[in-house]
């Protein structure tokens, strides 16, 4: 039982991790935080993943109650979200990101930063599923708070992450995390297509 708890505590991180992608966000985050002083940059981090944070919990209790109205089932779901999840690791590895230009460098940390580059419709849709069995609220609860911290913790240290790995780097490990988050996408939507079909 125990084994079986930290084995979903496991995936669920996992999951929400590869869609959120923080390590792939710093080139961005740093973009949009140039010409800021450390400790405004920490502050632009800080009130990002906190809106992201807040974004996908409100999402994780409202969402299922929503698509109840609509009678959308959890098969039906699992295949949206795998489909999402497959487009969007497809894009992140094929596509550059396009950089956020234009914007106030004080005024990004709700968007892009916090909606859409961490809060996106990939993370939205996988602390829904989150939020069913195997695993649950708490569970949930878990994967967005150790995420949230990691997260932050990359965007801070995103000058010496960028240095040590080089824009290289950087690109592989975006890359081996795409291969993974297409792997769940493709798991997501096979549990999705037998519960639909039995």
């Amino acid at each position: 039982m125990v084994v079986l708890e930290l084995s979903n505590l496991a995936q669920a991180f996992v999951m929400l991790f590869v869609v959120l992608d923080p390590i792939g966000n710093v080139p961005i985050f740093l973009t949009l935080t140039s010409g800021l002083t450390g400790r405004l940059q920490r502050r632009v981090a800080s009130e990002s993943v906190v809106v992201a944070a807040s974004t996908l919990i409100f999402f994780a209790f409202i969402g299922w109650p929503l698509l109840n109205v609509l009678r959308v089932t959890l098969s039906d779901f699992k295949i949206a979200c795998g489909i999402v999840l497959f487009i969007i690791a497809i894009e992140d590895m094929l596509l550059e990101r396009k950089l956020f230009e234009g914007l106030e460098r004080k005024r990004v940390a709700v968007v892009p930063l916090g909606i859409p580059l961490l809060a996106g419709p990939g993370s939205i849709a996988t602390v829904m599923v989150l939020m069913r069995e195997p695993f649950g609220p708490h569970i949930m609860f878990f994967a967005v708070l150790v995420n949230m911290v990691l997260a932050w913790i990359i965007l801070v240290s995103g000058r010496f992450l960028a240095k040590f790995l080089g824009k290289e780097g950087m690109r592989v490990v975006t890359k081996i995390l795409g291969l993974i988050l297409v792997a769940f996408a493709i798991m997501l939507i096979r549990e999705g297509i037998i519960a639909w079909a039995s």
